[in-house]
C-alpha cells in the first residue's frame, strides 16, 4: 500500500469519526452585551470662557471605580482659529503620561498600574481666541484596558461632545 493511499484512508477516518463521534446536540450560546459602566467625557474649568483668557480641559473617565483604568490612548480635536494648545496641565496621580501635540489635535496616552484613582486620563490649557470655541472640543477614545489587561472598551461608554464644567 502506498504512502499517499494510506494517507488518504487515515483522512476519511478521520472525517468519519468527526461526523458521527460528535453526538451532542449543537446549542447556541448568546452572549449578553455587558452594560456599560463607564463614561468618557471633557470638563472644563470655565463653561462658557471668553475671548482672551484660559481655559483648562481635562479629559475625565466616570464610573463607580475609576482606579480600574490601567491603560489608554485617545486624542482630543480642536478647532485652531477658536482654541490655541498652551500646555500640559500636570496631574499628581503617580500615572505616566504622554503627549503628542499636532495642530488642532492632541493625542495622548497613559499608563497606571494601580488604576487611576480620580479618573482623569490628562489635562490641558488652551487660550480662547473666540466667543464658544469650547464648542469645537472633541473627544475620542481609541483604547482603554483594566488594571488586570482586559479591554474596558466594552464597558465605556464615550461621549465624544460631552462638556461638563468642573466642580
Amino acid at each position: 500500500m502506498s504512502a499517499s493511499r494510506v494517507f488518504r484512508t487515515v483522512r476519511v477516518i478521520g472525517v468519519i469519526s468527526v461526523v458521527y463521534g460528535c453526538t451532542e446536540p449543537v446549542a447556541k450560546k448568546q452572549v449578553a452585551t455587558p452594560e456599560k459602566t463607564m463614561e468618557a467625557r471633557l470638563i472644563l474649568s470655565d463653561s462658557a470662557p471668553t475671548a482672551g483668557r484660559t481655559v483648562d480641559v481635562f479629559a475625565q473617565i466616570t464610573a463607580t471605580t475609576p482606579e480600574l483604568v490601567g491603560s489608554y490612548t485617545a486624542r482630543i480635536r480642536y478647532d485652531t482659529t477658536a482654541l490655541r494648545y498652551e500646555q500640559e496641565i500636570a496631574i499628581g496621580d503617580d500615572a505616566l503620561r504622554a503627549t503628542n501635540a499636532t495642530s488642532g489635535l492632541l493625542r495622548f496616552a497613559g499608563a497606571a498600574p494601580k488604576g487611576l484613582s480620580g479618573g482623569r486620563l490628562v489635562g490641558y490649557r488652551f487660550l480662547v481666541l473666540r466667543p464658544n470655541a469650547t464648542q469645537s472640543l472633541q473627544l475620542v477614545i481609541d483604547e482603554m484596558h483594566t488594571v488586570a489587561r482586559a479591554n474596558a472598551a466594552s464597558l465605556l461608554r464615550s461621549m465624544p461632545n460631552s462638556i461638563g464644567a468642573a466642580p
